[in-house]
């Protein structure tokens, strides 16, 4: 006679009830939500006023981040359901396909971005020149997501959740693509402006790995 093993606890965390878990990953997906909002519009608004393109390339990685915190909310609602007979043993692996969607998501998002950089690269005199409000907005944009970030995967290791460990390093690359981005913007202001599109490239082939 076969002896199956008992149902499995959820194999994170032993010490957060599923309740708990979900209220925490909401919390903190739902305050990135927030940030990601509002750093999008300013990212994409003022770059393509400024005519940066790392700028906009950076926006739409924020964008990006908006798909994965709904994933993030949506894998945390069907993840915290009880086992029942099509789940014997929960619905925890909801945060395994989540996170494998985040990873799906970054690597479409940071081809796009590539192809973008690489049309621009193709004619470099046609690239203008940026307006200086691009780089104070690639400055704050890095301040604030680096503070997400650390936000964002102190919750994770607290209640052990890869999910939110994922989307937390997704907010982590954001932060080192508005890095470049600034470099880029520095560059194309003392005289380099092929430097601007170079840095919306770098910023694909961050995304993409």
């Amino acid at each position: 006679m076969t002896a199956f093993p008992p149902p499995l606890e959820d194999p994170e965390d032993d010490e957060h009830s599923p309740a708990e878990r979900a209220a925490a990953a909401a919390r903190s997906t739902w305050v990135s939500v927030g940030v990601n909002v509002v750093l999008a519009s300013a990212q994409i608004i003022i770059g393509i006023f400024s005519k940066s393109q790392g700028l906009i390339a950076d926006g739409i990685h924020s964008s990006s981040d908006l798909i994965a915190d709904f994933i993030v909310l949506l894998a945390n609602r069907h993840g915290q359901k009880a086992a029942d007979a099509d789940h014997p043993y929960g619905h925890y692996r909801y945060e395994t396909a989540a996170s494998l969607a985040l990873g799906v998501l970054l690597l479409a998002v940071g081809g796009g971005m590539l192809w973008s950089a690489v049309t621009k690269l193709e004619q470099p005199d046609a690239i203008p020149q940026v307006h200086l409000v691009a780089l104070w907005v690639a400055c704050g944009a890095l301040v604030i997501k680096e503070a997400l970030f650390r936000y964002m995967l102190a919750v994770a290791k607290r209640v052990k959740s890869s999910m939110l460990v994922a989307n937390a390093w997704h907010a982590r690359s954001d932060a080192a693509s508005s890095l470049v981005v600034g470099l880029g913007i520095i560059g194309n202001l003392l005289g380099y402006p092929i430097l601007d599109p170079i840095a919306a490239a770098i910023v694909g082939f961050m995304v993409a790995r």
